[in-house]
């Protein structure tokens, strides 16, 4: 058994399990057919004395083994085509000698059947089959013609001959059908594991898929946190150092300023874009929060926003509203509103040509709000036109780069909002995104918004603030801001800190940052509520994390404000006059 075994398996050690087992058929093949080859090549020639039918399935069994050979040198397509040309050539030659006494075309089977199973090369696979097709149209065409004369026999040798030959003929028949139903069932078990594994694999890859998500939120969450600390200081600069040129008249120095101030506005846009998008990957739809505001300020607000951004390559922003259509007040959810037209108003700039004009424009058409942004840019072309809401599609801009996400997330929240962002184009006129929907106007808010309040030096004049955050470049200079606004500053870098400064010192006002190193803002903010002097200071809570979830989190402990980083000093200053101005608040 040990040596069967081992001819079996000469050559088979490949890695492929197919090729394994095809390298096994030919040697179990060619063993089968050398051996038979040999046991009756010399029982024929006992009974007959015809020495041509000895040295025949001499040849024949020689040339089997053979096979084994080539396979054992890893030959194994030539092998398996040899071993095809073996059989063809014994059919038609004991075919030819045996014609008086066996049916040599029962071998069809089993020539068609091995060509298929064994050979895996196309060509050689196809040569095989036509080989052994001429192999039976020769056998049929000798018989009529007897070109090769069959060897005659007494009647014993006859009989004993014809059923040896039958019985050779149904074994190698028998045996390549079991081969065919082997490779059947071996397909169908592997069919029914992978039926009954199918659901267990779908779970487990759904699994890994959201285990994936879930990381790489992780990973968005804590890199936009991360990134917001550093922006957050180099944006306090940028406006500390505006509000000094124009403070001073400084013309050059205002327009470095103003670059500066740009730049990190574009940062941030980048941070939010890409935060927003994994938020829509995620498949968490945004709660839409509505409120009545004010639309004209909030316009009048982004336009001035903006107009930093559009200065750096002297874009001019016009604001353009009937007053008497658009009414003051509308209800909706302000955010994603702002998110919108800051989206579209900051792409418009990005693609207009320098020293050109962008319009913002706002009015109520058919029951419908419809806020529109106008450039003066190239245009977009029609094959352009039809993808240009799909995430990631941008054109290089030498003004800024982009990520192509802008277009994506406004219309995302457009949907939220129940409303559609509409585009029209010409080529080198310009581009008209529009943005429409439910007009929901409103009476004046109970609390109207207040105007924008104008940073005057000493205006807070004698306030007393607590500063507490743990990033020293961003406490250096939101210290230097309030400070400048005439505000009393303290500042502490950690929780513990301020607990004790608290203890022997009340400010007016408390600027916390939410994450410290030693206790979160809600801790602070649960000591802060508790303490019966000091439950009445107005807390505001500054972050990095940009999540609703944060914000309500954060108010929902006793917050009044919460200000994402980078902090914009003018929003900022709206919140300090609302905390510093108003007694009722205080």
């Amino acid at each position: 058994m040990g040596t069967i075994r081992a001819i079996t398996l000469t050559g088979a050690d490949t890695i492929d399990l197919n090729e394994r087992n095809r390298i096994i058929k030919v040697n179990i093949l060619a063993s089968v057919t050398g051996l038979m080859a040999f046991f009756f090549g010399i029982f024929f020639y006992i009974i007959s004395g015809k020495l041509g039918l000895f040295l025949g399935t001499l040849v024949e069994g020689t040339a089997c083994f053979y096979v084994i050979y080539l396979n054992k040198q890893r030959k194994y397509d030539l092998a398996a085509f040899y071993l095809q040309m073996i059989h063809n050539a014994a059919t038609l030659y004991f075919g030819c000698i045996l014609a008086n006494i066996v049916e040599a075309s029962l071998l069809a089977i089993f020539l068609i059947g091995t060509s298929l199973l064994i050979v895996k090369d196309k060509l050689f696979r196809t040569t095989c089959i036509v080989v052994a097709l001429i192999t039976l149209v020769l056998l049929e065409v000798n018989r009529f013609t007897g070109i090769v004369p069959a060897y005659e026999f007494n009647v014993i040798s006859t009989v004993i001959i014809h059923y040896s030959a039958i019985m050779v003929i149904v074994s190698l028949n028998i045996l390549i059908i079991m081969f065919y139903v082997k490779h059947n069932d071996a397909l169908l078990k592997t069919q029914q594991e992978h039926a009954e594994n199918l659901e267990q694999q779908v779970q487990h890859r759904t699994s890994e898929l959201e285990k994936a998500n879930h990381y790489k939120s992780i990973f968005l969450r804590e890199t936009n946190h991360e990134i917001r600390v550093p922006l957050n200081a180099i944006h306090s600069i940028s406006q500390l150092l505006l509000m000094d040129a124009e403070r001073n008249h400084d013309t050059a120095y205002i327009k470095h300023a103003e670059h500066l101030c740009a730049a990190s506005h574009q940062a941030l846009d980048v941070i939010n874009n890409v935060l927003e998008l994994s938020r829509i990957d995620a498949g968490r739809l945004h709660e839409v929060h509505n409120e009545a505001f004010a639309i004209r300020s909030l316009l009048e607000n982004i336009v001035g926003t903006g107009q930093y951004i559009a200065k750096a390559k002297g874009v001019r922003i016009i604001l353009d509203y009937n007053r008497r259509m658009l009414p003051a007040h509308l209800v909706t959810d302000k955010i994603k509103l702002t998110q919108i037209i800051n989206n579209l108003l900051f792409n418009a700039v990005k693609f207009t040509t320098n020293d050109s004009t962008v319009t913002l424009a706002a009015n109520v058409e058919n029951d419908q709000c419809c806020i529109s942004v106008r450039d003066e840019g190239a245009g977009i072309s029609s094959e352009k036109m039809a993808p240009i809401f799909d995430p990631f599609i941008t054109e290089w801009n030498s003004f800024s780069g982009g990520t192509g996400l802008g277009l994506h997330i406004a219309q995302h929240l457009a949907t939220l909002l129940g409303g559609t962002i509409s585009v029209e184009s010409v080529i080198g006129q310009g581009t008209v995104f529009s943005f429409k929907f439910p007009l929901r106007a409103c009476a004046m808010p109970s609390q109207p918004e207040a105007a924008e309040i104008r940073a005057d030096d000493s205006m807070y004049a004698g306030a007393k603030v607590l500063v507490i955050e743990d990033d020293d470049m961003s406490r250096i200079y939101l210290t230097k801001y309030l400070s400048r606004l005439g505000c009393e500053v303290v500042s502490c870098n950690g929780g513990l800190d301020s607990i004790a400064q608290l203890q022997q010192y009340t400010p007016d006002l408390i600027l916390a940052d939410r994450h410290l190193p030693d206790m979160d803002a809600e801790e602070i903010l649960a000591y802060i509520r508790n303490a019966p002097l000091l439950k009445r200071i107005p807390v505001i809570v500054m972050s990095g994390d940009a999540f609703e979830e944060d914000r309500s989190g954060a108010i929902e402990a006793g917050a009044i404000a919460y200000l994402i980083k980078p902090i914009d000093f003018k929003l900022l200053n709206s919140i300090l006059n609302k905390c510093l101005n108003s007694p009722a608040i205080i």
